[in-house]
């Protein structure tokens, strides 16, 4: 799925369900205003809750003189290619694990500016309970890029449904699992469709951006892992821009008191802030 450029002349309304604190993002995409006079700074993001707390510092980078450019993608295909190409200045999707591997993959140098927030990952199922309830030979749809892989497997591991080392330097594959003695089959599908094949599945792997895009509470996983500092987000770009006066504002923004206000008050403990 390509990337969506849309511009927004006001900040996406965001819902709060009264169901336990879920979000869901009303508007499905954010527009790049080019705002006259300013310095554009174009960012690419997934939607929840990443180019929803851009969008909260767009004032912040316009008293700055800069004009916030959002830049919405589905997937987490487009993001990093982009930003190495010099199509975008920076990117806000991704934690350290899946942007080491990028660069071991790619030969690239992307480099980290500042943590953001931490989002849970946890086991969703719309047919089973609780994990006592897991069957034998239960289909589980696992993200398809290797550090997401690993994680996974690394979690089912810690439940004790699987046997598989998982070594933080190398991402773990299927092809590692030692033992599976309840038999699990567990099927690699595409980041982006997550969300979508929950009913065609026993049990599906969520980040906390889909369930929160669904308006699903992340309460009702069957297992979360939340507030993993190793798994904060952060704001991305390539080396010669780090101390570029834009990236080094959009930083401080994103942590800046207001945003971890808005981090509190939008996604009420569902998201936390990593600074």
């Amino acid at each position: 799925m390509g990337h969506i450029r849309t511009p927004v002349e006001s900040p996406p309304a965001v819902a709060i369900s009264e169901n336990a604190g879920s979000v869901r993002a009303v508007s499905s995409s954010l527009r790049a205003v080019t705002g006259l006079g300013k310095t554009p700074v174009r960012v690419g993001a997934t939607p929840v809750p990443h180019a929803e707390i851009l969008n909260h510092v767009r004032d912040i980078l316009a008293e700055r003189d800069f004009d916030l450019q959002i830049e919405i993608f589905e997937t987490f295909d487009e993001p990093n290619d982009l930003l190495v190409d010099g199509r975008l200045d920076a990117n806000f999707f991704q934690y350290l694990p899946f942007l080491d591997d990028f660069n071991r993959r790619s030969r690239a140098n992307l480099v980290p500016i500042v943590p953001v927030h931490i989002e849970p990952f946890g086991l969703y199922s719309t047919h089973i309970g609780d994990l006592d309830a897991i069957p034998n030979h239960a289909e589980i749809a696992l993200p398809a890029d290797p550090v997401n892989v690993s994680r996974s497997l690394a979690m089912l591991a810690d439940l004790g449904l699987i046997e598989c080392p998982v070594d933080p330097e190398t991402p773990a594959s299927v092809l590692d699992i030692r033992s599976n003695p309840y038999g699990l089959v567990l099927k690699k599908v595409s980041s982006a469709q997550l969300a979508r094949v929950r009913d065609d599945f026993d049990i599906v792997f969520l980040f906390g951006n889909q369930a929160m895009g669904l308006g699903v509470d992340t309460g009702t996983a069957l297992y979360c892992d939340r507030g993993n500092p190793a798994y904060a987000e952060y704001l991305v770009t390539r080396p010669e821009r780090r101390e570029s006066p834009e990236i080094r504002a959009l930083a401080a923004a994103l942590q800046s008191p207001s945003t971890r206000d808005f981090i509190d008050a939008a996604y009420r403990g569902q998201v936390v802030a990593a600074f």
